[in-house]
């Protein structure tokens, strides 16, 4: 018996866009895959607090927060007990911030660890995290992280998977999943040409620094779709994950353990 050749996730994910998009095809342009300026240490430390200052304001201001929070707070309040969450790629560690004073108002012990590998972002972050109760910086890479399995309740991430190669993100879902007890919430941008115009129309206002210009729209073409990022999360063995589309060009995987 002869097998059919398996096909790379790059060329399945290719096919499953046309088959969603159909004559839309030309509003997803393939994705691109090179690393972004601030990934390869490019800037001052001025220049990255002012990049992450940016890239927070989009984030705050154009829907990026509540594609993650209004999956993540029915979670949390939905569990009596202390939790622990991850916010991997931090960057700025502003998502981390809101989410543990939130916590605080609502009166739930909730210890946030925000994570990231560079650190002049944890730099950013730890100036921005002064007195915020229950935040703990951690550096460190997010394929060898310091937490054993089951030892955080969730996972969650904003604007990081498209750091990742297809092959990659399946690999970082695999673990990521594993490794938490409750589950995962990872919300990102969506690739498109239309993203890609909005963003250069809000420029002006959101993304003055060179840096943002250059890796705002890099991120938008580094990104996945929904079906896509879906496709990855199932390829992961993730068979709870479902994708969730947010306006106005945001997407949220939300992958919760059954019976936990």
């Amino acid at each position: 018996m002869v097998s059919e050749p398996r096909m790379s996730s790059r060329n399945r994910l290719r096919s499953i866009d046309r088959a969603q998009v159909g004559d839309a095809a030309c509003l997803i342009p393939a994705r691109r895959d090179a690393p972004e300026l601030l990934d390869q240490g490019v800037g001052s430390a001025a220049d990255v607090r002012e990049n992450l200052m940016e890239m927070w304001r989009i984030n705050r201001m154009l829907g990026g927060v509540p594609a993650l929070t209004r999956h993540l707070y029915p979670l949390l309040l939905r569990e009596g007990r202390a939790q622990r969450i991850v916010d991997v790629g931090t960057g700025s560690g502003e998502m981390a911030i809101l989410i543990a004073r939130w916590a605080a108002r609502n009166g739930l012990p909730l210890s946030v660890y925000p994570l990231d590998w560079a650190w002049r972002h944890l730099a950013v972050a730890g100036a921005n995290a002064e007195g915020a109760a229950g935040v703990h910086l951690v550096q460190a890479d997010v394929n060898a992280l310091p937490f054993a399995r089951d030892g955080v309740d969730y996972v969650i991430s904003s604007l990081f998977l498209h750091h990742f190669a297809p092959d990659a993100v399946i690999r970082l879902l695999r673990d990521l999943y594993e490794r938490a007890r409750r589950g995962i919430v990872m919300s990102d941008l969506v690739r498109g040409v239309l993203p890609l115009i909005a963003f250069r129309a809000v420029q002006p206002v959101f993304a003055r620094h060179p840096l943002t210009r250059h890796d705002g729209a890099l991120s938008i073409q580094r990104a996945y779709t929904p079906p896509e990022l879906l496709v990855l999360a199932r390829e992961a063995g993730i068979e709870t994950a479902q994708v969730y589309r947010h306006f106005p060009f945001r997407m949220t995987l939300v992958a919760v353990k059954p019976n936990v």
